[in-house]
């Protein structure tokens, strides 16, 4: 009798600590699905945020991309007037020279995105398109960076010294600028930019890095459109 009551305890301890297990394995589970929810949740919270802010900056990267290329344009244009050698030229070569002096710096800002990526979010997307384009994105804000210390250098360093040196700055500046400068001062002599090969390399430079920071430009906003396009998809927002 003494043995059977032994073997029943025994069974029914058995029961009690499988029925302990299984609970604790379902919190567990309750628990992860929890985490795992919220998650989703945070995540979500930061997609519809970092599209909202993709969005509302779309007008302004796609006109700073026409603007470079404008710059672009120009600074082009002046080089064929020189190499044309066509002092008749002169005229447009006063209009397309402000070019040279106008340096625009990238300096996005995508506080959202930067925060999704300081906080360590990247790590938790399971959407590898997603996490893919994140990181380009990151990696492209960074880049731009150097790119705009490349930008301001070059201005200081040699473009602004040589206008100080060679040009009536108030005589060549951008219809944009021009009506907030005092005209006047001493002539800008043109004939001798002809043949003056400072000024042919420093305006050759300068297209050269405004050509790469306009395929930078263009590089990212094909990003931009990934990311918003993917964000999207993962939201089900409407087109």
């Amino acid at each position: 009798m003494s043995e059977n009551k032994t073997s029943k305890y025994f069974k029914y301890a058995i029961g009690e600590i499988v029925l302990v297990v299984i609970g604790i394995l379902i919190a567990l589970q309750i628990n992860n699905w929890n985490q795992k929810r919220l998650q989703q949740l945070t995540l979500n919270n930061y997609y519809q945020r970092m599209h909202e802010e993709l969005e509302s900056s779309r007008d302004e990267l796609d006109n700073f991309i026409i603007g470079i290329d404008s710059l672009v344009m120009l600074n082009r244009k002046t080089l064929e007037i020189l190499s044309s050698n066509n002092k008749d030229s002169i005229p447009t070569l006063q209009k397309t020279l402000g070019a040279l002096g106008t340096a625009w710096v990238n300096n996005f800002n995508y506080p959202i995105v930067e925060e999704f990526m300081n906080e360590g979010y990247l790590a938790k997307v399971n959407n590898t398109k997603i996490k893919d384009e994140l990181q380009a994105f990151s990696i492209q804000l960074n880049h731009f960076n150097s790119l705009d210390t490349g930008i301001v250098d070059q201005y200081s360093l040699t473009i602004e010294p040589f206008i100080n040196n060679h040009l009536n700055y108030s005589q060549i500046a951008l219809d944009m600028y021009k009506n907030s400068l005092v005209s006047g001062g001493p002539e800008t002599d043109f004939e001798k930019l002809f043949n003056n090969l400072e000024a042919w390399n420093i305006i050759t430079l300068k297209l050269e890095l405004l050509v790469y920071q306009k395929y930078a430009l263009q590089e990212f906003k094909a990003m931009r459109d990934r990311l918003t396009n993917l964000l999207s998809s993962e939201l089900n927002l409407k087109p």
